[in-house]
């Protein structure tokens, strides 16, 4: 909309739109609709140093099983709702929610090999659809972030500030401050292969610890560490990603998370609450079937019982009632299928996304964990051994979703679009949170598209 540059410096300036209209059959109101309005500003000063903002005002209603889900993520206090992945909503009106949301950084080069970021946003980590290592599913927070690139080398270290804000982990009605260090080593083994390595530990803020500067290590590994300040003191994780290239066109990705493991309990085939990792196993094909701008994807997902979860309150890797990694927590497997396609200016795209999840029954009379929700203390379990995905409430469920679109300005990345979902959640019980769902939900609009929104709870 708007540029000045000048010998050392330079700033953009342009407006975000995200206004949507739709009709969900399931719901028991008439339209659904989003309406965002905001800036995206964007600059440099000199060669070294350059900054992004984006800024959003947002009001919106939307299908009945996300304000739904949305409202089952509340925080403590009088506001009714979170609107996953961007934050604490207001009520507006009888039936919708105000939501502003603001993400910035500062990107600092001071050398060749290291840059520097400081913000409040989301990080991704991975090739995939979902990423099971760190994803952007969550609302934005606070983070430092350092970039180092060497010879084939590139190590990252995330330092972020994330809130519990359930009722039960408040402290003197605020939102209690919890930690997270990351480090994630990319390293091209050949011109094929990629090799990741991955850790992150949480604590939290308790006995005036604050933000522990033993974290501040830029070296892996964090275990060492953790050691030496008690390992109650934090919640450690360790993960691996993988990426081959099999042609120009076509590639296979991976990723492995750790977050505890028992080899005894592994060859003893018990199948113990111990044993929670999880892996992803996915291909894309570029250019599918020699049709240009044709691109397939195929990925799989799969985390055991009370992974990320842990037996202190806020040692859980998530945030704001949303979970770090995977939208849907953990025990669970899962099918991603895309297909996208651009000719000039349009483009379609036709995703489904089916799996099987085990949900808690909390009904009273059984109230264990079931390894599902992330913030359930594992310590509440309902036995020790036999743990399997989908156990609890086993759940199917498939969304499958359409757009077809146009591309109105690829400066900014504005759409406009139509989309068509289906998702229907088919619970083996049924409780007051865990109920059987078929819906179909149409919308349009248009859009600046410049983050990912799930809507395949």
């Amino acid at each position: 909309m708007a540029q000045i540059q000048g010998e050392d410096y330079w700033f953009t300036v342009d407006p975000i739109l995200d206004l949507q209209l739709g009709k969900d059959t399931d719901a028991d109101f008439g339209t659904t609709y989003n309406n965002t309005r905001g800036l995206y500003i964007q600059g440099g000063l000199g060669s070294k140093l350059s900054f992004s903002a984006s800024v959003f005002e947002s009001q919106g209603r939307f299908a009945q099983y996300y304000n739904q889900y949305a409202e089952s993520l509340k925080a403590f206090g009088p506001d009714p709702a979170i609107i996953p992945g961007r934050g604490i909503a207001k009520r507006f009106k009888e039936d919708a929610y105000d939501y502003p949301a603001a993400e910035a950084y500062l990107s600092y080069t001071p050398a060749k090999f290291l840059n520097v970021q400081f913000g409040h946003g989301k990080q991704f980590i991975g090739d995939g659809y979902r990423s099971l290592l760190q994803s952007d599913v969550a609302s934005p927070y606070p983070f430092l972030k350092l970039n180092t690139t060497f010879w084939k080398i590139k190590y990252t270290n995330t330092w972020t500030w994330l809130k519990d804000v359930r009722d039960a982990a408040v402290v003197d009605k605020a939102f209690r401050t919890k930690y997270i260090a990351n480090h994630y080593l990319s390293w091209n083994v050949s011109k094929r292969f990629n090799l990741g390595l991955f850790e992150s530990v949480i604590w939290e803020n308790t006995n005036d610890r604050g933000f522990d500067i033993n974290y501040l290590n830029p070296l892996i590994f964090f275990r060492a560490i953790e050691f030496e300040t008690g390992q109650g003191a934090g919640n450690a994780i360790l993960g691996a990603s993988g990426k081959y290239k099999l042609s120009d066109n076509a590639n296979v990705y991976g990723q492995f998370i750790l977050d505890e493991f028992s080899l005894n309990d592994v060859t003893g085939g018990n199948k113990s609450y111990k044993n929670k990792f999880g892996f992803q196993l996915g291909a894309k094909y570029y250019n599918a079937f020699k049709v240009k701008n044709l691109m397939l994807q195929a990925e799989y997902n799969q985390v055991r019982p009370y992974t990320y979860s842990h037996n202190t309150i806020v040692l859980n890797y998530a945030h704001n009632n949303q979970p770090m990694a995977h939208l849907w927590g953990a025990n669970f497997r899962e099918l991603v299928l895309i297909g996208r396609y651009q000719k000039d200016r349009w483009f379609g795209e036709a995703k489904l996304v089916t799996g099987i999840r085990g949900f808690d029954v909390n009904d009273g009379t059984d109230n264990f964990s079931y390894g599902g929700d992330v913030y359930q203390d594992y310590n509440d379990r309902p036995f020790d051994t036999g743990v399997t995905i989908g156990q609890g409430i086993k759940t199917t469920s498939v969304n499958a979703s359409a757009q077809l679109g146009y591309l109105v300005n690829p400066a900014s990345n504005l759409k406009a679009f139509v989309n068509l979902s289906y998702r229907n959640f088919n619970p083996e019980a049924q409780t007051a949170s865990v109920y059987n769902n078929s819906t179909v939900w149409i919308n349009f609009g248009i859009r600046t598209d410049l983050f990912n929104w799930y809507f395949d709870l």
